[in-house]
């Protein structure tokens, strides 16, 4: 147990206490206090000293028992010195002169409300045959000490336990065992002055209760308090007493709101975020851990803590002990309590998928952000991937996330190919994300055989339009997807080669400025496209026209050059894709230039189309029906923004290199309600 002793320190009081009691001199001398001294023959007192450090120190407050020097003059005739009124006569000073008078203030002074004369009350008076002469002096009890607290048994309990403790609980029956303690006149648990009347006082204890309203934790207002027992005197004495004050343990009941309004269940983390626990006996608490994690940002009242949640808290998969996962506990020196909360990271975003038309036992990249939690892939129809694997590249039945959290790569399972629809990744129930609503789109193709006397036929310079024997690598040892049956190609127009039976004219656009360029082109039947929209899409906003292709090149499989073109017969071109660009800034953008994981599907959403953005598919229908369209290739040099001389380029010249496209589809581009 550890015990500390704190003495009353001098005050202002006394000093004052000192003037005022020089102006109680029984003098008829009216001068200043020490030309009195020096210019007549009255008894005066300058000063009350202690001895200590071998030196007689100035005092304006002394214990029973102390040897004291008075010093003054004319002190050398004094009959008898009275401290409070207790007379010690010259027999007994134990030296004495003209300047000084020396003695020990007796056991049997009384003191503090000992003194029936008030006016007596903490003063020192010296008495000669001329005059007396009274001076202002605090003295207190020989040892104010606390040696121990004992705790009663019980509430009828008369007399306490037999040894002493060093904690208790609130409202526990205590008695403060010590000396001098019947002069106390105020007990401060915490720092927090008891309003209760002792049950029972003597000079060596004190019988009362810990009030039930102790400030306990962060209440206790200064942190010396903490954890203390201080006992006053009606000298102003003080000793202060190192006991721990239990409190009850803590408990929770709920979490709501950065302002309390609503209660929560479930909370999303970005970092920042404010929860606020409500429950009792807080303000003890010092520790917070949400999901296991031990937080750092949180301030604890008596019902309420306010946390703030950190940036990296793990959640979900990422939180690897089961029986933290989705809790809040708080810790305090009188207990813990625990209470559930489901924590999940931001819901996971698909932008897009690498190809929408993928057969099952091909592989996908899923393209997104907030991966890192994904627990699920599920592909229309409710076929689900649910395993999450370990290496770089998925096996059947399982998914990889990349360490970004941004992509997901899994192989398409059986039957979820069959279905159209949007594929969506959950990572905690009701919290997942869903891609567009274009995959597994089959009959929503409306270019396929690339036939002049069904789907499309040959538009500009092109030789033949038609193959379905390409050489292109498969990927097949990462199961990337393959070519569709029927595709378009087109290669190297600038040494005049033929690849794979294929040729095609140069075509120049009568540009000198830009340059020449080649062009692959043909055209279609618009109305055979709107055609294959379901009847319940009415807006050209929510559609989009999709097709696969792929590159293939000896040294980068990266997309150099050239643009893509789209008209609708609607009178000019709709879009130009140019993704290698690099003031290219569209909603293209984000498509990733490089072919490495094979064949890939290209998404042209009608809102970004000039006349078909924001109109009517019926409006569009109308005035489409008997006009053609056309896409075109074009491998040459472009200006971007159109029409803009500032921003042309040339784009970098590509050699042995062949485009094939296939599976022209109009989709759903909209996605399902979360």
């Amino acid at each position: 147990m550890m015990k500390t002793k704190q003495y009353f320190k001098y005050s202002r009081l006394f000093f004052l206490l000192l003037v005022i009691g020089a102006g109680l001199m029984s003098c008829e001398d009216e001068d200043k206090y020490g030309k009195t001294a020096a210019d007549s023959t009255k008894a005066v007192i300058e000063s009350v000293r202690v001895m200590e450090n071998e030196e007689w120190t100035p005092i304006v407050q002394v214990r029973i028992g102390t040897a004291v020097r008075i010093e003054g003059n004319n002190l050398e005739n004094v009959s008898a010195v009275y401290f409070n009124g207790y007379e010690v006569v010259a027999d007994d000073f134990t030296n004495f002169g003209k300047t000084y008078i020396e003695a020990t203030v007796p056991e049997e002074t009384p003191i503090g409300h000992q003194v029936a004369d008030e006016a007596v009350k903490n003063t020192v008076r010296v008495v000669t045959d001329i005059n007396e002469f009274t001076s202002a002096l605090n003295i207190i009890s020989k040892s104010l000490n606390i040696s121990g607290i004992a705790l009663y048994n019980s509430e009828e309990a008369t007399v306490p336990g037999a040894t002493t403790v060093s904690e208790a609980e609130l409202g526990s029956k205590i008695q403060i065992q010590g000396a001098g303690l019947d002069f106390v006149t105020a007990v401060y648990f915490n720092g927090k002055q008891t309003e209760e009347k002792f049950i029972s006082q003597s000079a060596g204890g004190i019988t009362l209760h810990i009030p039930n309203d102790t400030p306990l934790g962060t209440n206790v207002e200064a942190d010396a308090d903490r954890n203390t027992i201080t006992v006053e005197t009606e000298f102003g004495e003080k000793f202060i007493y190192s006991f721990v004050i239990k409190g009850n343990p803590p408990t929770l009941a709920e979490v709501r709101s950065a302002d309390g309004t609503e209660v929560i269940t479930t909370t999303t983390t970005f970092g920042g975020e404010v929860l606020r626990l409500v429950g009792t006996h807080l303000e003890t608490v010092t520790k917070v851990y949400c999901n296991g994690v031990e937080m750092t940002e949180f301030t604890a009242e008596a019902e309420t803590i306010v946390l703030t949640l950190p940036a990296d808290l793990p959640v979900g998969s990422a939180v690897k002990d089961e029986s933290v996962k989705n809790t809040i506990r708080v810790v305090s020196d009188f207990g813990e309590a625990v209470l559930n909360l489901e924590f999940r990271g931001p819901a996971p975003i698909v932008d897009r998928v690498s190809h929408t038309l993928a057969k099952a036992g091909e592989r996908i990249r899923i393209y997104g952000h907030n991966f890192a939690n994904v627990t699920k892939v599920v592909f229309p129809g409710d076929v689900s991937v649910t395993t999450k694997g370990t290496g770089e590249e998925p096996e059947t039945g399982t998914f990889i996330i990349n360490e970004a959290g941004t992509t997901i790569d899994v192989i398409v399972p059986d039957g979820g190919d069959a279905l159209p629809g949007a594929l969506y990744v959950e990572a905690e129930a009701d919290n997942g994300g869903y891609s567009y609503s274009y995959m597994n789109c089959k009959d929503n193709i409306f270019i396929s055989s690339f036939n002049s006397n069904n789907d499309a036929y040959k538009s500009g310079g092109t030789g033949d339009i038609s193959t379905t024997n390409a050489e292109i690598p498969s990927n097949e040892d990462l199961f990337w997807c393959t070519k569709p049956l029927n595709i378009r190609t087109f290669g190297d127009f600038g040494n005049g080669v033929q690849h794979h039976g294929l040729s095609f004219d140069a075509t120049s656009n009568g540009e000198e400025s830009l340059g020449s360029r080649k062009e692959l082109s043909f055209a279609f039947n618009p109305s055979i496209m709107l055609g294959k929209v379901s009847a319940n899409v009415t807006s050209c906003d929510n559609l989009a026209i999709q097709f696969d292709c792929y590159l293939s090149n000896e040294q980068s499989n990266k997309w150099q050059t050239g643009a893509i073109r789209w008209n609708l017969g609607l009178g000019g071109n709709e879009v130009t894709f140019t993704p290698w660009h690099p003031e290219y800034e569209d909603v293209y953008k984000e498509v990733d230039m490089s072919f490495s994981e094979g064949w890939k599907t290209l998404t042209f959403p009608l809102k970004e189309f000039a006349n078909a953005g924001g109109k009517d598919v019926s409006d569009i229908m109308t005035k489409v029906t008997g006009k053609n369209g056309s896409f075109m290739f074009v491998f040459g040099n472009f200006d971007y923004p159109a029409g803009s001389s500032k921003n042309r380029s040339r784009g970098e010249a590509v050699t042995n290199q062949l485009f094939y496209f296939g599976n022209f589809r109009i989709v759903p581009y909209t996605k399902p309600v979360e």
